[in-house]
């Protein structure tokens, strides 16, 4: 156990996937007698969760970690002897390059050693690594009573499914860093869904490197329907959100499943990348232009009223302007609500890196900008179908009385737009109202309750 009087702070950078693992870790040091707190400058010890999958966030992860390093120096000068962890993507990717260059760091542990986290609070030295077994590093992702601490300041939560992914997308760091594909069981992920349900929780949004292949390699076949089922029995939560379907898996009885339960948000994330044909071989997708196409017309025919969501990259190596103009044709085509874009990044150790990375940095901006631009009109146009529509809303924030920060099944929090809602009757996070859309401002809706 630890000294119950040690101080805690968890700064977590990157993905949807970073907040479980933090809140995870979280939970471990509490059960093991650290108290969390909100502000580093009381903590004892500064714990930065880091992302490495872009240049963008790495730069980022260093930036905190050399802020944190900065603060500590500062304590040290008041005479507090603060210690800085670094945990995480990047971490596992880069621990002796960041040991070299960052000497503030006390110590520093990749993505599955939740273990050695304990130990850095219980005094070992400066830059050491536990090294542990990999079986070793799996157990706390592996076992049943999947626990965390529960972030209360807004009624969802993120589940991780499954880790790592089994697919060799070129552009792609994340197997070099989370490894293949490991599925949790059906009972710990319903496990964990009930104790969330029992602490306040009433969205529920599945996420995992490869949502559609969850069960692969525990049960030899998908198990992502089967999941679906399970989790919509627990009372308590009203809504379910999948998030990353990886284009090619996507089966028809997913989208059945989809279609079935009332539960389960009419909202799919699947991330499509790009729609050239060549660029898709490039970047080993398994996919094509008009296999997408095919795709988006059965889930449209089968779920109605659904939402889609797709990230795309721009400036893949050897990206052409007809490559480009076949992109954002197939945007114009296939009509979105919501689009992510982002720019290439050339990672070291993926399998394409030994291609050129010949695409101007302010062309890629510029291709950025260009579909953006092109989504925004389309993301309006399709909410304002939504307009003089009475929606089911979750309210996310109180801002005060009357006014409330909420969204519909259609909304998936931090990444699309949120309903700025007004109600006559006094409402608390975590309620469902039925709402009455106004209009549409920018990529948000305006709406009163009923």
């Amino acid at each position: 156990m630890l000294d119950s009087t040690k101080k805690v702070f968890i700064e977590t950078l990157g993905c949807s996937k970073n907040v479980v693992d933090s809140e995870r870790v979280g939970f471990i040091l509490s059960n093991h007698g650290a108290q969390i707190v909100d502000d580093p400058e009381l903590a004892d010890v500064v714990m930065v969760n880091t992302c490495g999958f872009i240049e963008d966030a790495k730069e980022q992860s260093i930036e905190y970690i050399l802020m944190y390093a900065k603060l500590k120096e500062e304590l040290k000068k008041k005479g507090k002897n603060q210690k800085l962890v670094v945990f995480g993507c990047l971490a596992e990717r880069y621990k002796n390059e960041l040991i070299n260059e960052i000497p503030e760091i006390d110590f520093i542990s990749g993505v599955r050693d939740y273990f050695a986290l304990i130990s850095s609070l219980n005094g070992n030295g400066k830059g050491k690594v536990l090294d542990t077994s990999c079986e070793y590093r799996d157990i706390i992702f592996s076992e049943r009573e999947f626990r965390r601490v529960v972030n209360k300041e807004y009624p969802y939560a993120y589940v991780k499914i499954s880790e790592g992914c089994n697919h060799s997308c070129s552009f792609c760091a994340i197997p070099i860093i989370r490894g293949k594909q490991r599925s949790r069981s059906i009972e710990s992920l319903v496990d964990e869904v009930k104790f969330l349900s029992d602490n306040g929780i009433k969205e529920i949004i599945l996420v995992s490197q490869d949502t559609t292949s969850y069960g692969v390699d525990i049960y030899k076949k998908p198990m992502l329907p089967e999941l679906l089922y399970q989790i919509s029995k627990i009372e308590g939560i009203e809504w379910i959100r999948l998030h990353y379907l990886y284009p090619t898996e996507i089966s028809d009885e997913i989208i059945s499943v989809i279609s079935s339960i009332d539960k389960v948000c009419k909202y799919i994330d699947i991330p499509f990348q790009h729609a050239s044909n060549r660029i898709l071989k490039l970047m080993r997708r398994g996919g094509s232009k008009e296999e997408y196409i095919d795709l988006v017309n059965r889930i449209r025919d089968k779920i109605k009223d659904v939402t889609l969501r797709t990230t795309f990259i721009v400036g893949f190596p050897s990206e052409t302007n007809e490559d480009f103009k076949e992109l954002k044709d197939f945007v114009e085509k296939i009509q979105f609500t919501w689009v992510g874009v982002f720019n290439y990044s050339h990672e070291e150790g993926t399998y394409y890196y030994s291609l050129v990375d010949n695409v101007p940095k302010n062309v890629k901006s510029k291709r950025r900008n260009e579909i953006l631009k092109l989504q925004q009109s389309i993301t309006q146009n399709n909410l304002r179908t939504l307009v003089g529509k009475v929606k089911k809303v979750i309210i996310d924030e109180v801002l005060d009385d009357k006014n409330y920060i909420a969204r519909s099944e259609y909304n998936s929090p931090e990444v699309d737009g949120s309903i700025h809602l007004v109600s006559t009757k006094k409402l608390k996070k975590g309620d469902f109202v039925d709402s009455f859309i106004i209009k549409v401002v920018g990529y948000d809706l305006y709406a009163k309750t009923i």
